[in-house]
């Protein structure tokens, strides 16, 4: 009966750990955990009274061996709910001792099974709840990510410490046995240290968010100061080109003047052999572009245009109105558009052929979809994996680094198709 006892504190333990990583667990890596913690209580009462700390720093150990990415992050949260667990456990055995009317030694010695799994089970739901409040309402995850490695490195020893402490006043409560009062102050403390950590990830977060809302602000700033500059620039080529157009067109007169029609051919047709995309192309690309209210997406799509003008590639745009990407990893974005955009500029270069690129919106999304013509139809299957392409060898590696950025972004939909002859990438993202 011993090792059932000993089982079940095993999964008290996991549960809000395991419940609260930011990535899903193996399952040998549970049992491996489960094992490791269950042999701690077995092994407990001939370690002694550090048995409980060994217990934790080696689990801390196994985790960030096991996980492969945020480990830091991970660690804070295991440290910071393993404290609530030990609080909530209190708490709960408080409550069965009021309701019942039976000591908490007494529920500790004869009604332990019972209380552990009912514990069990309430503890999952509080941890699913947590668990929504610190991804899907705080965002908590993302502020840590911010922070530097020293900050996260501090946070981590200071909840350390206190687990430290919490595992020795529980050992001192076992030795002079629990009573009502000991669980109060044991409940009191565990909250007060729970509080002040928490204060201090408030305070990381909040210097996080300063640092990130002023270095957009400088973002911000530049981009602004850019666009000033490109219609300044923009201007000054306008004016330049009216002058241009004007002598084009007093040549050409002098040309119908004295009816020198195939002089004239010659001439109109040398104007249009343009080695690279024009003044008129660059104004009339921001035009189509005036939509797009974001800057970094509208610099993106401004260059890549020119770009594929330049080498006589038509373009289509479509763009719905008062376009404003508000989506918080915007680099990841822009990067996988441009990936797209550029492998429809090479596989119909040498074709001259032709591309679109749409931007719709609904009332909660927005759409992105590119599209261009193909020579040799892409096999879908592969057409992610590294090293595949239609356009010959050394190739293959946009598509690759994609998936991999998808990989990491539940909130991009992504759909990949061949319709008519055209092949389309789209990716919708929320507003």
């Amino acid at each position: 009966m011993q090792i059932i006892y000993i089982f079940l504190g095993a999964v008290c333990v996991l549960l809000p750990i395991c419940g609260l990583l930011t990535e899903k667990l193996k399952i040998w890596q549970y049992v491996l955990l489960v094992v490791y913690i269950t042999l701690m209580g077995i092994l407990s009462p001939r370690i002694g009274r550090i048995a409980g700390i060994l217990m934790f720093a080696g689990l801390l150990i196994f985790l960030s061996l096991i996980l492969r990415k945020n480990k830091l992050e991970n660690l804070c949260l295991a440290c910071l709910i393993y404290m609530f667990n030990i609080f909530f456990n209190n708490v709960m055995i408080l409550i069965a001792s009021f309701f019942s009317g039976v000591s908490v030694n007494v529920i500790e010695r004869e009604y332990y099974l019972l209380f552990s799994i009912v514990y069990c089970i309430i503890l999952l739901s509080t941890v699913k709840m947590i668990r929504f409040l610190v991804y899907e309402k705080m965002h908590l995850m993302l502020y840590l990510e911010r922070l530097s490695f020293t900050v996260k490195y501090s946070l981590l020893i200071n909840l350390f410490i206190y687990i430290v402490l919490f595992v020795i006043n529980v050992f001192w409560g076992n030795h002079v046995e629990y009573s009502n009062n000991v669980l109060w102050f044991n409940c009191f403390l565990f909250f007060l240290c729970a509080f002040v950590s928490c204060y201090l990830i408030i305070v990381c977060t909040k210097q996080a968010r300063m640092e990130e809302a002023r270095d957009a602000e400088i973002k911000k700033r530049q981009l602004l100061e850019d666009y000033i500059a490109c219609l300044e620039n923009m201007m000054e080529d306008a004016r330049e080109f009216k002058h241009n157009y004007k002598n084009m067109l007093s040549t050409m007169a002098g040309y119908m003047h004295e009816n020198k029609m195939e002089e004239l051919q010659l001439y109109f047709d040398k104007q249009l052999q343009r080695p690279s995309y024009s003044k008129l192309d660059e104004m009339q690309t921001w035009q189509q572009l005036k939509n797009i209210q974001t800057m970094e997406i509208k610099g993106l799509l401004f260059e890549k245009v020119l770009s594929a003008l330049g080498k006589g590639i038509r373009v289509q745009v479509e763009i719905a109105e008062n376009i404003d990407v508000k989506f918080e990893k915007l680099d990841d974005l822009i990067r996988i558009l441009g990936i797209f955009i550029d492998n429809a500029i090479e596989e119909v270069e040498k074709r001259k052929g032709l591309i679109g690129i749409v931007i719709a919106k609904t009332d909660d999304r927005l759409l992105f979809q590119i599209k261009n013509e193909y020579e040799n139809q892409p096999d879908m299957s592969k057409l992610f994996c590294k090293g595949y392409s239609t356009k010959g060898e050394d190739r293959g590696v946009g598509l690759y680094v994609v998936r991999s950025l998808l990989q990491d972004h539940d909130d991009i939909a992504h759909e990949c198709r061949v319709e008519k002859g055209i092949f389309i990438q789209k990716i919708e993202i929320s507003t």
